[in-house]
């Protein structure tokens, strides 16, 4: 035999030797020297989010000995997993209900798994079934899990709903909207709860305002002063006050007691509003923002002018007709056109109103009763349920929307801040405005209600209501290091969303100070 031949006849088995083992190398994931057999059990994905999921395992038997470890395996993609992939350790002592829960971490969004359970001995592996799941294309889930979990069992009142472009993401609802010690009895708040939502009016209000101007042909610079009513005395600067300064604050109205604090109650009657007007504004407090209720209370007389109302200069009649053509405005024009059909929309359901509390709860005291607010309504007073809410302030402002406003006047809420605040983070620009309700602040156990419409990144709205105020202050019933109000609030959890939101999350940060306009409204 020749040395070509001799060559031939040993590089062929080494040949194949080494093509068999390429083969088995690209199917199987390297594995333990143990002994590898099935496991009997059934595993269950939940919570699914963006970057992770939960794997629950329930085995059907319990014959081990001599156990190192268990828990789950996963491979992104179409596979069979083992423990030389990604892996949770929980333990070498099995539940005694067999039930065990691990958390799947560190995943890619909008992408496809298998997992199953192992048990690991001294002697041998056993794997389950492998299950397939896909994780979700954004953060927007884990935003619903973030805000339940911190608000869940703290012993108040609370509803929120998380949306994107008209669609419900997730939502939850906690808490008593009246306490046994009411006539009412006890009533669990739930998402069809109306709450007072104070000063989230004045985005309605401005809404109203602006879709009446545009068909009117009416400019947010024309002055005010032909719209108000001819018996009314008007004193120094009326005469220059805009549309837009009462929409942004800067009319230069500082009250009756020259205090540029949210307003006395009293001012936003008629007679208020009156007096208020005759009193004029000084020259040096014209364009500086001064929060004043009754910028926007004005516009419960100025709609209805524009809508052609002729004042008879008989106050209480005026008063009276006004009042009902505001409210029939802001119902057919805002609130039916965004699917909302509510009746008596300023006064607490009478069959099962929603009392306001301090947090903590002080045992056995009957609740605080907002009431009516017709007669003082268009900087505060509308009362909606988390689901109206959501609603309304989703069709006011999802984009490509036209169920309400057409872009330009989304724009001039959002853009402008006729109506609305706005604060820049490194997740993006958020627009919102919150409204706040109290009574007895001085005492120290405040009871009442707080409230939030906010617009993030992507297109996410979120609404949220309380009716309970923490002790001290009266502002939102919890806080941290991280947050202080409702606003902030809110701001912390979109932080925690790294690393699908822009910037990821900031540590040692209180993003009440990212706020421009920090107080409560």
């Amino acid at each position: 035999m020749s040395r070509s031949d001799w060559s031939i006849r040993f590089a062929f088995p080494l040949l194949l030797f080494a093509t068999i083992l390429t083969f088995l190398g690209c199917d199987k994931n390297p594995e333990p020297a143990e002994k590898v057999t099935a496991l009997s059990e059934n595993t269950d994905l939940s919570q699914v989010f963006d970057i992770s999921a939960v794997a629950t395992t329930k085995l059907e038997t319990a014959n081990f000995t001599g156990i190192v470890q268990y828990g789950h395996v996963w491979i992104e993609g179409s596979g069979i997993p083992t423990l030389a992939n990604n892996l949770t350790e929980l333990g070498k002592t099995l539940p005694a209900d067999l039930r065990f829960s691990g958390e799947l971490t560190q995943l890619k969004p909008n992408t496809k798994y298998c997992v199953r359970s192992y048990v690991r001995t001294s002697s041998e592996i056993r794997y389950g079934k492998v299950a397939e799941f896909v994780t979700e294309a954004d953060y927007a889930k884990r935003l619903v899990k973030t805000l339940k979990d911190s608000l869940t069992n703290h012993g108040f009142g609370y509803s929120f709903i998380v949306s994107r472009k008209n669609k419900i993401i997730g939502s939850a609802s906690e808490g008593f909207q009246s306490r046994a010690v009411e006539a009412v009895g006890e009533k669990p708040v739930t998402l069809d709860t109306k709450m007072q939502i104070a000063s989230m009016t004045k985005t309605l209000t401005a809404a109203a305002f602006l879709k009446l101007a545009s068909e009117k042909g009416i400019k947010t610079t024309d002055k005010i002063i032909k719209y108000l009513p001819q018996k009314w005395v008007k004193g120094e600067n009326i005469d220059k006050i805009t549309f837009r300064d009462l929409l942004t604050h800067r009319s230069g109205i500082t009250g009756l007691g020259d205090k540029c604090l949210n307003g006395s109650f009293l001012e936003n009657y008629w007679y208020g509003l009156q007096s208020l007007i005759a009193k004029g504004v000084k020259t040096g407090n014209r364009g500086n923002q001064c929060y004043q209720n009754a910028n926007f209370g004005l516009y419960r007389i100025l709609i209805p002018a524009i809508l052609g109302y002729p004042f008879s200069g008989d106050d209480m009649e005026d008063d009276q007709e006004t009042q009902k053509i505001y409210e029939k405005y802001i119902n057919e024009n805002i609130l039916k056109k965004a699917g909302v059909d509510s009746k008596d929309i300023l006064t607490n359901p009478a069959a099962a109103p929603t009392f306001g509390y301090d947090h903590p709860y002080t045992m056995g005291t009957e609740g605080f009763n907002p009431g009516d607010f017709r007669d003082v309504s268009g900087a505060y007073g509308i009362y909606l349920s988390a689901n109206e809410a959501f609603k309304v302030y989703s069709n006011l402002f999802t984009t490509g929307s036209n169920a309400v406003l057409s872009p330009s006047l989304q724009d001039s809420v959002l853009v402008s801040g006729l109506g609305s605040y706005s604060v820049v983070m490194p997740q993006g620009k958020f627009s919102y405005h919150d409204g706040w309700w109290y009574n007895q602040l001085d005492n120290g156990k405040p009871k009442g209600f707080r409230s939030l419409w906010i617009k993030g990144p992507d297109d996410i709205l979120i609404v949220m209501f309380t009716n309970a105020l923490r002790n001290g202050d009266g502002l939102f019933p919890i806080k941290s290091g991280a947050y202080t109000d409702i606003t902030s609030y809110i701001l912390w959890a979109f932080s925690r969303m790294q690393p699908s939101v822009r910037g990821g999350k900031l540590s040692n940060v209180n993003f009440h100070s990212y706020l421009k306009n920090p107080e409560p409204h």
